[in-house]
């Protein structure tokens, strides 16, 4: 048996580690980010025999708009997380937005000032922080310091909101040029293993993928991505995965791609497949999530002018996309996440400024939720 077909038989066992928390079941509160420095709050209820009824509950200028990365644990019940310019962001809500108000429900993390260094290149840079399985701590990706950060999000403890560890991602043969901006291997995103042990994040610079041991702190793979044209860089910047497998989103000409990676030998990951267009992928990956089920992922893709944004369902055993959930007109989305039951996903329509709410079931659009705010990129849901 080959490792596709190895593969393909332990990865619905694997993702059924990534199913939510089941806390709150049957009534979900998403906040919904908009790029107008709002927060809508949009309140959803399940019912066993009208499906799920959702409405905006609130709509709130925060004076900040978040982007969260679609693979956060829980963590604690009050408080996610969220990356900004320059920083990260703790947020302390969960059933009402305007705590927001209060900058005491705010704990900012400033993650470009280095120790000892004057300011580094770009202290704007983009952040992507993902909260572990145990809740006690974040990791991030600060891309242009080219910088992996462990931040202590537990808030009974004494070092809350501080930087514990920093890891610097080791250059590749294909890292990017020195720039006063952009770092070189640029780490864009990343995902932390359901066991909590590894955390992979894929290098937007180094055209690599790199893999870290949480338990001693120390990088212990970097996987290089080949172009399926040599004259086009793969370009990989996100990332989920389910301990399994990791599932990649690549800028690569000239729609978008996606890498599957074999992940269940930490040590020595290999790609095992590259999702393009001739297998149903739709254009301009974005994110991915995995079904609670453990059965399918949820790839995100923008579209185009030409082509409508989507989610398109690929089958965990067979590693074939199964089905193409439609979206609203003009909905250009970028991430999800899913209700607290497991039941739903919604995603976000930043085009046509609302929340699609899609049935795990029925692999279809339910209800849209038209949302006050402008341009809403981001979901998180408590």
């Amino acid at each position: 048996m080959n490792r596709l077909s190895t593969l393909a038989s332990v990865a619905l066992a694997g993702s059924l580690l990534a199913a939510p928390a089941a806390a709150g079941e049957g009534k979900s509160s998403v906040f919904v980010s908009n790029r107008d420095d709002t927060l809508s709050l949009v309140e959803c209820k399940t019912h066993e025999k009208h499906g799920i009824r959702c409405r905006e509950k609130q709509h709130l200028e925060v004076g900040f708009s978040t982007s969260w990365p679609a693979n956060q644990y829980r963590g604690d019940k009050h408080w996610w997380w969220s990356g900004l310019g320059g920083e990260v962001i703790g947020l302390r809500a969960r059933r009402s937005a305007a705590p927001l108000l209060d900058p005491a429900n705010l704990k900012v993390v400033e993650t470009y000032e280095l120790p000892g260094v004057p300011a580094g290149r770009n202290p704007d840079g983009s952040n992507f922080i993902g909260v572990a399985p145990d809740g006690k701590v974040a990791w991030n990706a600060a891309r242009e310091i080219d910088e992996l950060q462990e931040i202590d999000t537990d808030p009974k403890s004494p070092t809350f909101g501080t930087i514990l560890t920093r890891i610097a991602v080791p250059l590749s043969p294909d890292a990017g040029p020195d720039g006063r901006s952009n770092g070189r291997m640029r780490p864009c995103d990343m995902s932390i293993t359901p066991d909590g042990r590894y955390l992979w994040e894929p290098d937007l610079g180094g055209e690599t993928v790199t893999g870290v041991d949480l338990h001693t702190r120390q990088v212990i793979a970097q996987l290089t991505l080949a172009p399926l044209d040599p004259d086009n860089p793969v370009r990989p910047f996100m990332l989920t995965t389910n301990g399994e497998i990791a599932l990649v989103e690549n800028f690569e000409a000239p729609f978008g791609t996606y890498s599957v990676i074999d992940v269940s030998d930490a040590a020595n990951p290999v790609e095992v497949k590259r999702l393009t267009q001739a297998d149903g992928l739709g254009v301009n990956a974005q994110t991915s999530e995995f079904t609670p089920d453990g059965r399918f992922a949820y790839l995100i893709t923008n579209g185009s002018p030409e082509i409508a944004g989507r989610v398109d369902v690929l089958d965990l055993e067979t590693l074939q996309i199964t089905n193409h959930i439609a979206l609203p007109e003009g909905c250009a989305p970028h991430n999800g996440d899913f209700s607290n039951d497991g039941k739903f996903f919604f995603v976000n329509c930043s085009g046509s400024n609302e929340l699609a709410v899609i049935s795990n079931a029925l692999q279809s659009v339910v209800q849209q939720v038209a949302l006050s705010g402008d341009t809403p990129r981001g979901v998180i849901v408590r």
